[in-house]
Order: structure tokens, then sequence, then C-alpha cells
């Protein structure tokens, strides 16, 4: 019998303990109790009902091939790898992955023992045509479809739901000290190591450790600062559009649901000795989320913690409109089909709520038939009209939830501070179609056809009102950004002697959430902010508006790469002001440039850091910012003064970064200055 998904690096002491958990189970399975002997030199397991003599698993593959005594075992033992774990389902690893057993084939078998024929990637001899003694086939097949339990689907999305929240808190603190911080030390210490090869070959002068780099806790981080919601605290979600696998009953028939049928093994319909006949599912179009990838189908958000019940109704509403449109969802392995994503946004302050529709060329997407008879766009037009009146003609319904009942979410309502049901009666306020083509996502300033209500969605946040338009970034977790940008606020505030005076350069600013914060909390005087997304840009000009300071002399907004624009607006800026930076970009980071220029700038004293992405593009960047200066990356180098995580994703393992960094002074970095040679 061959078991798959057992981990691909696993020790040999940790699968005989695996193994001797399978005996245990069958053991107490058959009613009789004991101990089963477990000897460590061999392979050999004893048991009273079932007997392994042999198990065998590659070094660097997830299956492991166990050999039974008696050819009737073979039936038990797959049932019970197969059905005998938590709730009549499958076993899983050390990692709640579920294991699947199957029967080896002869020459699967026969592989230990040689024969000299050349064996496929499995120990197949692929030289013997397609047949195997157990009817199937050598070729490789495709996983089996496998409906996930709403605990697996919680922890594919929420991976930390489990844990207390004090406990999530305790993993990301750790996860920042060992992944961001003493990584940003070890690139920084790597770059010394190259100058110190340099110097010895006479190339450059050579560079003293800095004293600050030496210390044991270079980079002291602090406790993350909690999110003030732990529950239901996302203001967007996007739900991708695929079918969602319904069970089908005995007798063949699932009255209301209708889709495509598919068998759960791949298409074998016949069941194999001692194995439970294959479970057939009905394929019926869905949004939600891709808990185990594409094939697996799409599930509902309802048991999600995170997820507000305003985007569990519209999730309703689009499940109730899918299955009864004549228009499919879109395949991405074959790029036909129309009905893509649903991105949802919605301010429970102003109780505005927007829908964007991703969809493909009614016309026929990439993969569209040359005889053009996937053209369906007299329906889509019908098919959009149908959509705008089921998401407006009514008030957001109230969702039916479904949450664990230990999941120590007790409570949840007071800590949220009494807020539960407070998107009842919200309504879609706005609605865009977004046509694309493409393989992956649109860019932020792909354009969108606005088709319903109102251009844009308008949130408060702190003492600002701000316009929120299809295409722009905006934090997830509203009451979270107002810790976040609380905490920038007061970094500024260290440094803003002259307020007035003070310039901020927001650069990635998004829709200027952060630099019109700043202005209004009085801490600078003068704003100037760049973007790529031109979208987001002609939202922050419109903000700056909305919260007073609609003067270009105040508040200036850029549409433009950071890395073109920079350099021309800091020569605008005048000399004798000072000038703070805040930079807060994408998932990639800072392009190089941004780098360079930022530190060539010896006017900024103090760059605040906001990062999503601290274990990785805030590790490389803050090392560049940090390093000793080279002919690439000019100007005296910053030092990390203080790193405080802020839980913005609760439930899950992200933790955004605020890490402040001030400019070297002159007498620090020349005494690390080493003579010629």
């Amino acid at each position: 019998v061959v078991v798959h998904n057992v981990l691909k690096f696993v020790r040999a002491k940790e699968v005989d303990r695996l193994v001797a958990r399978w005996l245990a189970a069958a053991h107490d399975e058959g009613g009789k109790d004991g101990k089963e002997g477990e000897e460590q030199g061999g392979k050999e397991e004893k048991g009273e009902k079932m007997k392994i003599v042999q198990y065998k698993k590659p070094p660097r593959d997830n299956w492991l091939r166990v050999t039974l005594a008696e050819e009737s075992m073979v039936g038990p033992f797959i049932k019970l790898i197969n059905e005998g774990g938590e709730g009549g389902k499958a076993m899983v690893n050390a990692r709640g992955g579920a294991l699947f057993a199957r029967r080896a084939d002869d020459m699967s078998r026969g592989r230990n023992g040689g024969g000299g024929k050349r064996k496929g990637r499995d120990g197949d001899d692929d030289r013997e045509g397609d047949s195997r003694p157990d009817g199937g086939s050598n070729k490789r097949q495709r996983p089996a479809l496998r409906l996930l339990s709403d605990d697996e689907v919680r922890d594919a999305v929420t991976p930390l739901w489990r844990a207390t929240y004090d406990e999530q808190l305790d993993q990301k603190s750790a996860e920042m000290v060992t992944k961001c911080a003493m990584k940003v030390v070890k690139e920084i210490k790597a770059k010394f190591r190259v100058l110190e090869r340099e110097a010895k070959r006479g190339h450059r002068k050579g560079v003293k450790l800095y004293d600050w780099v030496a210390k044991k806790r270079a980079i002291e981080v602090e406790q993350p600062v909690p999110s003030p919601r732990k529950y239901g605290y996302r203001n967007k979600c996007e739900f991708t559009v695929g079918y969602r696998l319904v069970p089908i009953e005995e007798d063949g028939e699932n009255e209301g649901d209708e889709g495509k049928e598919e068998a759960a093994d791949g298409g074998d319909a016949d069941a194999k000795e001692g194995e439970a006949p294959p479970v057939r599912f009905r394929k019926v179009p869905a949004a939600g989320f891709l808990a185990q990838g594409w094939s697996g189908g799409v599930y509902p958000p309802h048991g999600l913690r995170n997820v507000p019940d305003w985007s569990c109704g519209l999730a309703d509403v689009l499940n109730d409109f899918l299955p009864s449109s004549p228009l499919p969802p879109y395949d991405s392995k074959v790029h036909r089909g129309v009905w893509r994503t649903f991105t949802l946004r919605c301010s429970l302050r102003t109780r505005e709520c927007m829908v964007v529709v991703l969809h493909a060329p009614a016309k026929g997407g990439a993969g569209a038939k040359e005889d053009g008879s996937d053209d369906r766009t007299a329906e889509f037009e019908v098919e959009k009209e149908r959509l705008v009146k089921v998401l407006t003609e009514k008030p957001i319904p109230v969702p039916t939830r479904s949450f664990p009942e230990d999941d120590g979410a007790e409570g949840a309502a007071e800590e949220d501070g009494g807020k539960e049901g407070e998107g009842d009666g919200i309504r879609v306020t706005s609605i865009f179609f977004q046509e694309y083509e493409g393989l992956s996502h649109p860019t932020p300033d792909h354009p969108v056809q606005h088709v319903y209500g109102k251009k844009f969605i308008e949130e408060k946040l702190g003492k600002c009102t701000f316009q929120i338009s299809p295409g722009a970034f905006f934090q997830t977790n509203t009451e979270g950004a107002e810790v976040l940008y609380n905490i920038v606020v007061e970094r500024i505030k260290e440094v803003s002697t002259d307020p007035q005076k003070t310039v901020l350069l927001d650069v990635c600013c998004g829709t200027g959430t952060i630099g019109l914060t700043c202005l209004k909390e009085g801490v600078v005087g003068k704003l100037v902010g760049v973007d790529i997304a031109a979208p987001a840009i002609a939202d922050a000009k419109a903000n700056a508006a909305k919260n007073g300071y609609a003067d270009a002399a105040t508040a200036k907004f850029v549409a433009s790469p950071a890395e073109k624009a920079l350099p021309d607006l800091l020569k605008q800026i005048p000399r004798d002001a000072p000038v703070v930076a805040v930079v807060d970009p994408a998932r990639d980071g800072l392009h190089g440039v941004v780098v360079r220029t930022l530190r060539s700038c010896e006017r900024i004293r103090r760059i605040v850091y906001v990062s999503c992405n601290p274990t990785a593009t805030l590790v490389r960047d803050a090392a560049m910012l940090c390093a000793p200066p080279t002919k690439k990356y000019p100007g005296a180098p910053f030092k990390p003064t203080l790193s405080q995580p802020v839980d913005m994703f609760p439930m899950t393992r992200h933790c955004e970064m605020v890490m402040t960094l001030d400019r070297m002074s002159g007498e620090d970095c020349g005494k690390h200055q080493e003579k010629d040679g």
C-alpha cells in the first residue's frame, strides 16, 4: 500500500512513530487494548490484527510504501488511512494535511527487489503499457477531489484562528525578531564583509563595523500593537468565481443544484477492493475563497471570523445569481468563461458599499475559440443588468454564519465594542464592471466601467474623510489603520521641531491617508505625495480638498513612479525646510532608485518605513538604507531606532511593521572610516 501526502522531509524516528500510531489506531478500532512493540533498529511492527512487516519512505518524496503481512489486511489498512481520522475523515500528517492510501501495483512492490527493468518515477515499469494489476493506469492522475471541512477552510485562510489572541501576538512578535530584525542585521553585516574584501584588494577604503550593528540586539523590536477589532475587521474582500463542490446523493440527484458532475477520484467510478466507493460531486457556479487551489472548488466565507457580515450577505446574493446565469465562470486553465472575481468594499461608518465585477471579454478571452462559438456579447448585456438589479433592489441580507463553538471567540461582539449587526440595512451604493483579457490580475489603473450609483465610496479615518475609487489602495482594517497612522504621527512629531516649516515627503502615498492625517494632526506644514497609480492620486487630490487642503502649496500629489519623480520633487522643496520621509510601498518594496535618492538627500534626517512585507522587502530595503555608502548608494547611512509591529490582520500570519530610520551623523560615520589600503 502506498500512503500519499506524508511530509517530504521527515526523520526516520518520526516515520517510526507515525506507523506506530497507525497500528495503535487499528487496534483501538478493533476494540483491543495494549501496546505495540516497535523495534527502532528494524522495520517490523507487531500487532494482534494488523501486522506491518516493512515500510519505506524515499528521502525526498512525500509518500510511504507499506508492506502488510497478509492480503486480507490491505483493505482494512486503506480504510483506516482514508477514513480513520476525526469524524470519519482521512488521517492527517504532522501539519494537518490529509493522507491518502491506495494499493500499490506489482511493479512498485518489486522495486526493492530489482528486476533490471526501467522504472518510472514511482517505480512503475513504464515499458509494460498502461495497465496495472489493480485495473488503474500507470499514467499520472489528477489528485482526488475532496470537500474540505469548515475547520480546514479556516486553517487555509486564517491559520491562527485556533490560538488565543495573546498567543497570536507572541507568535508574530517572535517572527518580527527572527525574520525581520535579525535578517536586516545579517544583510548589513554581509555588505560589510564585501567591502572588507574590496578594501583588502585595494579597491576602496576600509570601513569598520558600525557600533550599533555590533550590538547583541542591534535592532530592538517592540511588542506588537493589537488590533482594536479582532473579528470581522476587513473592509474589503475579494471573492474568486469558480465552482463549489456539492456531493451527489446515492440516487444521483441533488434537487436545486445544477452543474457539472465529476468523480472525486479523477474519473474512476468503480471502487477497488477494500476501498470506499468514490464520492461524486456536482460542480455549481459560486464565488468564494480558493482554499485548496483552482481544482478544489471555492468555499463560502461564512465560517471565517475575519470576514464581516455584510461581505457574507453579498456572497449569498452572488451565489444565488451565478448558478442561474448562462455565463460560465472563468477557467484559468483554458482561459475561457466570463465571471472572474468580485471585489467588495464597505464602510461601516458611512454605510456605503462598492462592488467591482471583474470579467473576461464577452466575445471570448485569451482562449477564445476560433469559430466564435463562445461569443456571449448579447447574453452578457442582459446578465449585467440582472446582476445590477439583484445587487441593488434590497439591502444586503443578514447571513447565517457558521462558527465553531470552541474557537475562543466568546464575547466577540463585546470585544468589538458591541457592534454585532452593525452591517444590517447597508445597501450597495456603487457598482463597476472591469473587462480584463490578461491571464493574471489587472493593474490598479486598468480602466473600469461605472454602471451604478456613486463613483467612489467614502470612509472616515481619524479626523479625516477619504474617498476611495475602485483601483485605489486603502488599508483593509479601518480601526487598525487609525492605530498605525497614530504611530507614524508620533514618530514624525519627535523630529518636527518647527511643524509649519517641516515638509513631509510621502512616497507611495496611495489616496493620501498618511500624509493628510499628519497635516490634520499638525505635525507637518506641507505635504508632497507621489504614487504610481493615477486613480489613487486623483483620490488623494480630492481627499486633500475634502479635508481643507485644496491649495497645492500645502498638499501636492504627483502620479508617477517614485523613482522618476523624487529627484525633481526634492529640488522643488525650499533649502531651509526640514524634510521627513514616510514610505509605504506595496509588497514589492522600494525601487533601487528610490533608495538611492533617499540616501543621497542629506536633508532627510528621518524615514518612517511602513511595511506590509516586513520579512522580505523591508529586510532588503532597510539593509540598503543602513549599509555603508558606496558609489551606487551614496550618502550617510541610516540606522533603525524603533521597530514597532502593528497587528492589522488577526488570525492570519501577516503583520505590519513601522520601522523608524534615523540618519547617522558625520561623526559616527567618520570614526568607522579606516585609512587607505
